[in-house]
């Protein structure tokens, strides 16, 4: 073979080489789609955050200054039935106005919160007691001289409120825990007279009573507690506050009052968040030190 040959040989034998070669690259520049289907299940789950609220060296009489708490829901379907509630009642389970001791007050008592759509803070658990001792220049006219009855203050921060409940018959087994239990609160706020300690209960309803509490819904203008709930005990000793509670079918159904609510306004979706703000409420006449930690319980009961 000349040489002239064997070049346009090898030319040729390099051509074929390289169109293999552009030959292979466009056989593995083909695509191909993949189709990716995921399903998700129904999980029901809210987190909130921060897990711990702690105000400190705040002063009778005083708020402790707004914190945001974040409900978040990380579940998989929308929210709209929660509602919270306090230990409180747990963790007060005793009289404490005759005790130095700061444990023998809840700090749950104190807590208060609105939701994104209300302007109004609400007591998640606000718990006050009777006055042991009678207190003076009152007129319990409302309540009636044949009905057993209770009386004490219920202290907003810097201020006080007079109170007074009767069962509405003549002693009666039930205590305050019958059909005829009144609640009655004055809407002034305590200045010693008689003026400021005449309690009304108008448009105050009783809605129902299980053992230990009647259930009442504050619907009258004016007064503080206006759209809120009081629960008072059976013997008449107490009074508790609340609005953002729904509980049921145990040893308190604070759904019996008229006014218990829903914490959120609308849908909650997978992902976003109920911002809430909460504050301590300091009432005057309250001991020094660190109080009975509370939880702050939330609870989801449907979609």
């Amino acid at each position: 073979m000349k040489s002239g040959e064997k070049i346009v040989s090898l030319m040729l034998v390099a051509l074929f080489a390289v169109f293999i070669v552009f030959s292979a690259k466009t056989v593995f520049a083909n695509t191909f789609n993949v189709t990716v289907e995921v399903n998700i299940g129904t999980l029901t789950e809210i987190t909130v955050t921060p897990q711990i609220l702690n105000w400190s060296g705040l002063l009778p009489g005083f708020t402790g200054g707004n914190m945001t708490v974040d409900v978040r829901n990380t579940g998989s379907t929308n929210i709209t039935n929660m509602y919270a509630f306090v230990t409180t009642l747990d963790n007060e389970s005793a009289r404490p106005y005759t005790s130095s001791d700061p444990q023998s007050y809840s700090a749950g008592g104190l807590l208060t919160f609105k939701n994104e759509s209300t302007p109004q803070y609400f007591w998640a658990g606000r718990l006050e007691w009777n006055w042991t001792e009678s207190i003076q220049n009152t007129n319990k006219a409302v309540i009636g001289s044949t009905s057993r009855a209770a009386e004490g203050f219920f202290r907003n921060a810097s201020r006080s409120f007079y109170w007074a409940v009767g069962n509405g018959t003549n002693g009666g087994e039930n205590g305050c825990n019958n059909t005829g239990a009144i609640f009655a609160i004055e809407d002034q706020w305590d200045n010693g007279t008689s003026t400021t300690r005449t309690p009304d209960d108008t448009s105050i309803t009783r809605n129902g009573g299980d053992f230990g509490f009647s259930y009442f819904s504050v619907g009258r203008a004016g007064s503080f507690l206006v759209t809120q709930c009081v629960a008072v005990s059976t013997d008449c000793t107490k009074v508790y506050v609340y609005n953002f509670d729904k509980r049921s079918g145990g040893s308190f159904n604070a759904s019996t009052c008229s006014n218990s609510d829903f914490i959120t306004a609308g849908p909650l979706a997978p992902n976003d968040i109920e911002r809430l703000s909460a504050d301590a409420w300091v009432p005057k006449g309250i001991p020094a030190g660190t109080l009975k930690a509370a939880t702050w319980t939330f609870v989801v009961t449907g979609v």
